[in-house]
């Protein structure tokens, strides 16, 4: 059977996200487990989060025919760092990279040049570009559509939330890199887009959070107890103390 499991993770934890890097990435904790307990098979995750992202949900799936509960209790026990919270059964054949759309959301910390980024210098990138000027070029398709780019507060806090069908290397960090040279250098252009600009600026990671991936037709249910509340916020904020992260966790650690 095939299992689609949704996880949080602190990446300021972890030297990245990807596994085989020799050092200690979320994959490779995650694969390690599996192993271990011989809990299943073929883990495949959805999002690569860069190194020092956060996720508050991010997916894998793997194969195995034991009880998917006991399964997440065994790596909740096991894991520092990484919380598995949701899951749901799917078919064999379903693939966890496509979705309907991923959301992400970044905290503007109230020091240095981020109090001045206009969100309208943002709602430029929504729409079907070419983002290569913005990413880290791999070989794949540079072409993505955002479909939302909205501000909002959360306990007097200020975030960038961004809707799309899936991001490049880096993409949001170059786009709010790309606001912060707006915000301090007059000469910066007012179309991202323009041929002569190149974004020079990489907005740090660790204000980065992958708040949401969603699919067509999947419900999950949770799984996440009260037991293990506290030490989801005591990782979370030992991590990110500069970051408000109390109402993400309690949607998280809800019992169900």
């Amino acid at each position: 059977m095939r299992y689609l499991l949704g996880f949080s993770y602190a990446g300021t934890k972890f030297t990245g996200f990807q596994r085989g890097t020799g050092e200690r990435s979320v994959e490779d904790s995650i694969l390690q487990i599996l192993n271990k307990n011989s809990l299943g098979l073929n883990l495949r995750c959805c999002s690569r989060t860069d190194r020092g992202v956060s996720a508050i949900m991010n997916t894998c799936t793997i194969d195995s025919d034991r009880n998917v509960e006991d399964i997440i209790g065994i790596l909740n026990s096991s894991l520092e760092d990484i919380y598995f919270h949701k899951y749901t059964k799917v078919c064999d054949d379903f693939n966890v990279r496509k979705v309907t759309f991923k959301k992400y959301i970044y905290l503007l910390p109230e020091t240095g040049i981020f109090p001045f980024i206009n969100i309208d210098d943002l709602k430029k990138f929504e729409g079907e570009h070419d983002f290569s000027n913005f990413c880290k070029l791999n070989g794949r398709n540079t072409v993505r559509t955002v479909t939302e780019v909205n501000e909002f507060q959360r306990n007097n806090v200020r975030y960038i939330s961004f809707v799309a069908n899936g991001f490049l290397w880096n993409q949001i960090r170059f786009m709010i890199g790309y606001a912060m040279e707006r915000a301090r250098e007059k000469e910066t252009p007012d179309n991202p887009f323009s041929y002569e600009y190149r974004v020079r600026r990489l907005a740090p990671a660790q204000f980065l959070f992958l708040e949401e991936i969603v699919y067509d037709k999947i419900d999950f249910r949770k799984v996440i107890r009260k037991s293990t509340r506290k030490k989801v916020e005591r990782s979370y904020m030992s991590s990110l103390t500069m970051l408000n992260f109390n109402k993400f966790m309690l949607d998280l650690t809800e019992d169900r």
